[in-house]
C-alpha cells in the first residue's frame, strides 16, 4: 500500500473515528509531507493531537504502529509522490466513497457517514477558534475602508458567502475574480487600510498564496480562511488564521466548515457595526422586495 492508497484509506476511515483521531487524519490528508519530515511529537503537536492518537490511527489502518505508516510517506517523498499528494484529493476522494459503498452501505447509510463526517468538521473547525482572534477579525472587517474577498475553484463557495453576506452591511466589498483574466488588477489601488480575505485549501492556490503576499508586503491585513493551522498563507495572517478540514464523504471536498467560518466573521462584523449595518442591511432589503425578485407567499390566485 503507498501513500496514494493510504489516503484513500484514511478519507473512508474518516466517519468512523473520534474527533481527536479524525483530525489527526485530516491534518495528514492535508499535510502528507508533515508525516515524512517531522517527529510523531511534532505532528501529533501540529495536528492538535496527543502522539498516542497517531499511534492508534496507524492501528486502525492495519499497521502495528506508528513508525509502519511514518515509514510509507518517507518511501513517498522518496519516489517523489508524497509533495504532490494533496494534488490527487479528486482520485482520493472518489476512492474513499466508492469503498465506503463497497463495505456493503446503501445510499441510506452512506448518508448518515457522510452527515457524521460533515458533522465532524464543524466540531474540528469550532474546536479551533481563538476569541481574542475572532473579535480582532470582526474589528478588521468593520474598520477596514475597503475589504477584498479572494479564492479559486472549491474554496470559492465560502468567499461568495462571505463577500455577498458582508456587502449587505457595509460598503466597499469586493470579490476577486478572473473573468477577465486579471483578478490582482483590482488590488492595484489598495491602500494600508484595506483587508484582504483569503480562502484557500490544499493543494494550496499559487495565485491566492501570491496574492496574499503581495497585499501583506503592501501592509494589508490578511486574513484567512484555510483547512489547516499549518497552511503556507498563514504566514501572512498570523494569528487572523481560521481553519476547518476539508476532508469528508464530499466530493472533491467539503467546503462546509469554511463557509461556517465566513458566516461566523460576517455575523460577528455585523454586530461590531451594529446600528449602521442594520439601516444598511434594512435599506437592501426593501430594495430587494421592492424589485420583485421574491415570489409572494401564500396560495397561488388564478386569473379569471
Amino acid at each position: 500500500m503507498d501513500t496514494d492508497d493510504t489516503a484513500a484509506a484514511l478519507t473512508a476511515l474518516l466517519p468512523e473515528l473520534g474527533t481527536q483521531m479524525a483530525g489527526a487524519a485530516r491534518h495528514i490528508l492535508a499535510q502528507p509531507q508533515d508525516v515524512a519530515v517531522f517527529s510523531m511529537r511534532e505532528l501529533a503537536r501540529r495536528a492538535g493531537v496527543p502522539p498516542v492518537t497517531l499511534v492508534r490511527l496507524a492501528q486502525r489502518l492495519g499497521l502495528p504502529g506508528y513508525a509502519a505508516l511514518r515509514r510509507r510517506y518517507v518511501d513517498g517523498v522518496r519516489q517523489g509522490r508524497v509533495f504532490g499528494a494533496a494534488a490527487t484529493r479528486n482520485t482520493e476522494a472518489a476512492r474513499g466513497i466508492a469503498e465506503a459503498m463497497a463495505r456493503g452501505s446503501d445510499a441510506s447509510a452512506f448518508a448518515g457517514e457522510f452527515f457524521a463526517a460533515e458533522h465532524g468538521i464543524l466540531e474540528s473547525a469550532a474546536a479551533g477558534l481563538d476569541a481574542g482572534a475572532l473579535e480582532e477579525a470582526a474589528g478588521v472587517l468593520a474598520g477596514a475602508r475597503r475589504v477584498f474577498v479572494l479564492a479559486r475553484r472549491t474554496a470559492w463557495p465560502a468567499a461568495f458567502v462571505l463577500a455577498y453576506a458582508l456587502r449587505k452591511a457595509r460598503a466597499d466589498v469586493q470579490l476577486l475574480d478572473d473573468v477577465a483574466g486579471a483578478p490582482e488588477a483590482a488590488l492595484e489601488d489598495a491602500v494600508r487600510d484595506d483587508v484582504l480575505v483569503a480562502v484557500t485549501f490544499a493543494p494550496y492556490s499559487r495565485l491566492t498564496f501570491g496574492l496574499a503576499q503581495r497585499a501583506a508586503a503592501e501592509g494589508l491585513r490578511v486574513i484567512a480562511v484555510t483547512d489547516s493551522r499549518t497552511a503556507p498563507i498563514g504566514q501572512f495572517a498570523g494569528r487572523l488564521l481560521f481553519a476547518a478540514p476539508t476532508a469528508s464523504r464530499a466530493f472533491p471536498e467539503s467546503a462546509l466548515g469554511a463557509v461556517a467560518l465566513a458566516n461566523l466573521l460576517v455575523a460577528l462584523t455585523v454586530a461590531r457595526l451594529g446600528p449602521s449595518a442594520q439601516r444598511r442591511i434594512r435599506a437592501n432589503e426593501r430594495r430587494i422586495v421592492a424589485s420583485g425578485e421574491y415570489v409572494e407567499a401564500g396560495p397561488s390566485r388564478r386569473r379569471g
